[in-house]
């Protein structure tokens, strides 16, 4: 049986609600801050050299945030295949158990006393073998268990940080819309963005 914990990720609706509160912001700062006799020019001229910007936060999200999870779930995987090769070798082992006894069942034929023979010889050649299958099973089960919330946790983790660093390298760049809508198009670009991915800043 294969474990079902595959992942999926959800950076657009993320996106769209983190997008939906930065604009509210920039419109609220606008209505509040921005000098009505910037120029349509200088408008477009932010918006190009911004937007781009924003684009690129966006993109770096999405790979990164899909990267979390592609991991994730290729972790789960080789959980899986690691855990249904430990499932056929107990059944394996209970397939030997349960042959010893249909083999008494076989040779005993109507010969009651070497049927009852049989099964306590069988009985107790697979005493052994039944608290090895008990003991490997529930630690099998214990160890996997632990792994699966390991690979779920770090995914958390990683899911998580690449959600911070959106908020935190847009908004970043919203400022400088704002501020280049209100004071005009940098004549230098002191104000690039850094756009952090996996733990590496990138600047923009």
């Amino acid at each position: 049986t294969q474990l079902c914990f595959v992942l999926q990720a959800k950076p657009s609706s993320v996106q769209t609600q983190l997008q939906g509160a930065l604009d509210k912001y920039l419109v609220n700062a606008n209505a509040r801050d921005l000098d009505l006799t910037v120029s349509a020019d200088v408008t477009s001229q932010c918006f190009a050299l911004y937007l781009p910007m924003l684009n690129e936060v966006a993109a770096t999200f999405s790979s990164s945030y899909q990267a979390c999870i592609t991991t994730a779930n290729e972790e789960l995987a080789n959980l899986t295949a690691e855990a249904q090769k430990d499932q056929a070798v107990y059944q394996q082992d209970v397939t030997g158990l349960c042959s010893a006894f249909t083999s008494c069942d076989d040779s005993a034929g109507n010969d009651t006393t070497k049927f009852f023979n049989c099964y306590a010889t069988a009985a107790q050649g697979d005493v052994s073998v039944i608290y090895d299958i008990a003991t490997n099973a529930a630690s099998t089960a214990n160890t996997l268990a632990e792994a699966i919330k390991a690979t779920q946790d770090t995914e958390y983790q990683c899911t998580n940080t690449t959600e911070s660093n959106y908020v935190r390298d847009t908004a970043a760049t919203y400022d400088l819309l704002d501020t280049c809508l209100k004071n005009g198009v940098p004549t230098t670009s002191a104000a690039p963005v850094s756009v952090t991915t996996a733990g590496v800043l990138v600047t923009t």
